[in-house]
């Protein structure tokens, strides 16, 4: 539930090192300087600078950041500034410890976006080099569902996993995370050492993409998932699900102090081609990545024709609920009868949401709740009032 014309919505992201636990086949950072670790002292003026110049949404990411012996003082130092969005990208590894999770959440981490790469564990240890990394890394996230913090997974396609992409989607919706970023990777790094091994082309990954944003759309999350790196004409359809459409709205500032504004740099390693000339979208979308077209070329890309209709949802399955909705249901257990202004000052307290400004997507979740059967509403003197339609304890395997 976040608002962005008051500057809340801006990201500032912080790589706090290089160095990592484990070995991934498809790191594109492979080339990276694995010594560089950014220093407290530097970590400290960024964050105090950030919050200073209006950004509201803090990110942490390396490298690894969760073996930075300091990562705990980072966190909440980002808590005590006065961010109440921290933002966290693992693989997870270090979370099999209950008591660090436990601290984390404490220090004030809201949102812990891990890196899972399939459901199959032979697998995604081969692919990140560490055996048992995936029992580890499930260990964690179901500490953290437990501590009601937000979830989330990046998904890195590669030949192993992206015919299998409904599936594994529907194994982690299972465990708790209903937020997806569905990453194309950048042939730089380990993944271009790998690309033979590990590469795809667009075009076969396209009718798998359609799969899973199919199931999203039949569990009742049409837009908890993105595709990072993949260009809208490989969304037919459902191009607006492309990220890089719109504004990234976030500046990433790396362990040696160089500072980049992800919209000023968007294009620096787009190409386009001649599908892109008679494309509709050609004016909003950046083109495709130099690094693939180098190994890969155009084929199969086609261009999305002016006034091409937006797919239907899927048909509807099992339901789970988003982020912004866990929030609603844990407020209306609290107040039952809640109006929009309540929800608002109630959320405050609740981790699951803790960027809540805008009354819009309060009625958003409430609509959606009510679709699904789980809220009841009505408009008495001049505002909504919502109570849950069924017993919380009815709903607390989807949250």
């Amino acid at each position: 539930m976040k608002k962005e014309k008051d500057g809340s919505g801006r990201c500032y992201e912080l790589i706090l090192n290089y160095n990592c636990n484990a070995r991934c086949l498809f790191c594109s950072q492979g080339d990276f300087d694995k010594s560089q670790n950014a220093p407290f002292d530097a970590v400290a003026r960024n964050i105090y600078g950030a919050y200073k110049d209006g950004y509201r949404r803090l990110g942490l990411t390396g490298g690894e950041p969760l073996i930075r012996p300091d990562i705990l003082k980072v966190v909440a130092l980002g808590k005590s500034v006065g961010f109440r969005f921290i933002r966290v990208q693992t693989n997870g590894i270090k979370l099999a410890d209950p008591a660090f999770c436990r601290a984390l959440v404490k220090a004030g981490l809201t949102f812990c976006k891990f890196s899972f790469t399939t459901d199959d564990a032979r697998e995604h240890d081969r692919l990140v080099g560490v055996p048992g990394a995936l029992k580890r890394a499930l260990a964690g996230l179901a500490h953290l569902r437990r501590l009601k913090i937000r979830l989330g997974t990046n998904i890195l396609v590669n030949r192993s996993n992206y015919a299998r992409l409904p599936q594994i989607i529907k194994f982690y919706l299972e465990r708790g995370i209903t937020n997806f970023v569905i990453i194309y990777p950048v042939y730089t790094g380990a993944m271009a050492d790998n690309c033979k091994k590990l590469g795809v082309r667009l075009s076969d990954c396209e009718p798998y993409f359609e799969e899973a944003v199919k199931v999203m759309e039949a569990a009742g999350l049409p837009g908890e998932i993105l595709f990072l790196n993949v260009p809208p004409c490989f969304l037919k359809g459902r191009e607006k699900l492309a990220i890089g459409l719109d504004l990234f709205n976030t500046v990433v500032t790396d362990p040696a102090g160089g500072r980049t504004d992800l919209d000023a740099n968007a294009e620096a390693a787009k190409v386009k081609g001649p599908p892109c000339r008679r494309c509709a979208l050609n004016k909003k979308c950046r083109g495709a990545d130099v690094h693939y077209i180098k190994r890969f070329g155009w084929k199969g890309f086609l261009p999305v024709k002016k006034g091409a209709a937006a797919k239907k949802a899927g048909a509807a399955g099992r339901v789970y609920l988003s982020d912004n909705e866990k929030c609603l249901v844990e407020i209306l257990r609290l107040k039952p009868g809640a109006a929009t202004k309540d929800v608002l000052a109630l959320s405050k307290n609740i981790v699951l949401c803790r960027d809540c400004s805008d009354g819009n997507t309060v009625m958003n979740a409430a609509a959606s709740l009510g679709a699904k059967g789980f809220v009841k509403s009505v408009f008495e003197r001049g505002a909504y009032r919502w109570t849950l339609a069924v017993p919380y304890r009815e709903l607390r395997g989807l949250l």
